[in-house]
């Protein structure tokens, strides 16, 4: 019987894998390039990695699995995150729990809090602490030390930013080893798990080489370290299991990010979002610009990580840098995070706070996009957007989850920021006073260097793959070629192919005609409280 490992490499990106293959600098990549196929993976619209991942997990669009951000779509004035509970299809791991098939799953975003399946899961980095139930079985926390199977290390998404960001603007070499740190972590108890069980499916992700390239795109000796580490686990675990099937995988690929545009600063210049006072002179700006100047102090001084995973710290973060004192009770639209490439109308029948009737829908949405078509950058005077969705186009009129209205692209030298505030510095508050806030600015301090690019990465390796083979394929496709590599029959509810042209002997694909839904993970109080809230 097949057995299947699926490593994740997020944002691993062939620009800089392809010459660092070729001087045999990432020997096992080279290994899997040679003696197997590769290629680019194209990932979802937009290319983040909330939805990217899921697709990878469940093979199905972000219209069908619901998942479109770190963050909840279906609310307007709150950021609230996302969970597998949300997820409104099964993993690749529940169907296999089905077949009666055994996995192990370690570190895939958006598994948390972890289901009931047959195998283990730990989860990701929307677990919220070390004190929550963050694996299944329970026990298996256990046992998350160093004299077991590992000392495991969480990472909290938003929470976490701040002390990454300083570590690399004044210790990058830190940040790196940090990383590297983790990826060992996660490697070990991952390789420890496969000793103890017997699996049949093992998926782990490797999330530095996201960190390392978001803000060390120019150091890439520090990108090639954490690179070289995943390099060396996957090697290892190879060589451990030479009869399995290897599919090494990224969310997206990456580049440069020369200069952001600042979208909600666009949406306030033109009227669509109002603030509860002056943007350039509220508490959050004095805040945040007071950080900037005092950031290097802080880091040399304070333990910037415990008192970000506060209660006190959590609070602040999630309060300031989110809400950017937008009075949602007077806004028609907001660009929802900067993780979604979307923008979010204020419908009066949908959210708390809205103002937008339903009849006017249409009409707003319109001049949003046309709105968004024609904005220039004010240096080059060359248009921003690449190009603009409804989100019907990506996801289908019966998308799940409420999507969010509008999705757009932009040109690749172009990354995308979430605050209202005046650019860069605290002269900007006298300079801006009064005036349209600049809607571009080159990375400043909360702006990544490195940014997302549609390409990800493919590799897959074992005794029936082609050797020196180069493929294409997408997120969709990974759950179908899994399961048809152990026999296991393909609803043709899931969206992907199979990628045949990798294997030798092509599999036995074997399609069913069912809607596979994903099992009720909401216990009973939970849904009590949503039934007394409906009949309100």
């Amino acid at each position: 019987m097949q057995r299947v490992i699926v490593i994740g490499l997020d944002g691993g990106t062939l620009d800089l894998m392809q010459p660092w293959m070729d001087d045999n600098s990432l020997p096992n990549f080279n290994k899997m390039r040679k003696q197997g196929s590769y290629g680019y993976l194209r990932s979802t619209t937009p290319c983040y990695s909330a939805p990217a991942w899921v697709s990878i997990v469940t093979g199905s669009n972000p219209g069908k699995h619901g998942i479109y951000d770190f963050f909840r779509t279906d609310c307007f004035a709150q950021k609230n995150l996302i969970s597998s509970r949300y997820r409104k299809k099964p993993a690749i791991w529940n169907l296999l729990t089905e077949a009666e098939r055994k996995s192990i799953v370690v570190n895939v975003p958006g598994t948390y809090p972890p289901e009931e399946i047959n195998g283990v899961i730990i989860t990701c980095l929307l677990t919220p602490s070390f004190e929550s139930n963050f694996t299944y079985p329970k026990e298996i926390k256990n046992d998350l030390t160093d004299n077991k199977l590992g000392k495991y290390e969480l990472e909290q998404i938003a929470v976490d930013d701040i002390p990454k960001y300083l570590t690399a603007k004044y210790a990058p070499e830190k940040l790196s080893n940090q990383i590297n740190m983790i990826t060992t972590s996660h490697a070990t108890v991952t390789m420890h798990l496969m000793e103890r069980l017997n699996w049949d499916f093992t998926m782990v992700v490797f999330r530095g080489t996201d960190d390392v390239q978001h803000l060390l795109w120019d150091r890439k000796d520090l990108i090639l370290s954490c690179y070289k580490k995943a390099d060396e686990y996957i090697g290892k675990i190879m060589n451990k299991y030479p009869d399995a099937l290897f599919i090494v995988v990224s969310d997206h690929g990456f580049g440069k990010a020369d200069k952001y545009f600042y979208i909600n600063n666009a949406l306030y210049n033109a009227g669509y979002i109002k603030t509860t006072s002056d943007p350039t002179r509220n508490f959050n700006t004095i805040l945040t610009l007071f950080f900037n100047k005092t950031s290097k102090f802080l880091f040399y001084i304070f333990p910037m990580q415990k008192i970000v995973r506060s209660k006190l710290g959590k609070k602040l973060i999630m309060s300031t840098v989110i809400s950017s004192n937008i009075d949602f009770s007077k806004t028609i639209a907001v660009y929802h995070s900067i993780c979604s490439r979307g923008i979010r109308i204020n419908l009066k029948d949908k959210y708390e706070f809205g103002i937008v009737e339903n009849k006017n829908y249409d009409k707003i949405r319109n001049e949003i996009i046309d709105f968004l078509e024609n904005i220039r950058d004010p240096e080059t005077g060359e248009k921003i957007v690449k190009k603009i969705y409804k989100y019907e186009e990506i996801y289908g009129k019966n998308a799940v989850n409420d999507p969010l209205d509008i999705i757009f692209d932009l040109k690749e030298e172009y990354g995308a920021q979430e605050l209202i505030q005046p650019l860069p510095g605290i002269e900007a508050i006298f300079k801006n006073y009064g005036h349209n806030l600049p809607i571009v600015s080159k990375p400043g301090f909360y702006d990544w260097i490195g940014d997302h690019r549609p390409n990800g990465i493919i590799f897959m390796y074992g005794d029936n793959i082609q050797s020196n083979n180069r493929i294409e394929a997408s997120v969709i496709d990974i759950v179908p070629t899994i399961l048809s590599a152990m026999d296991i029959p393909i609803s043709n509810d899931i969206d992907g192919r199979v990628i045949e042209e990798a294997f030798i002997k092509k599999p036995k694909i074997r399609r069913i005609n069912n809607d596979i839904k994903k099992k009720q993970l909401l216990t009973e109080a939970e849904l009590k409280k949503i039934k007394k809230l409906k009949l309100r």
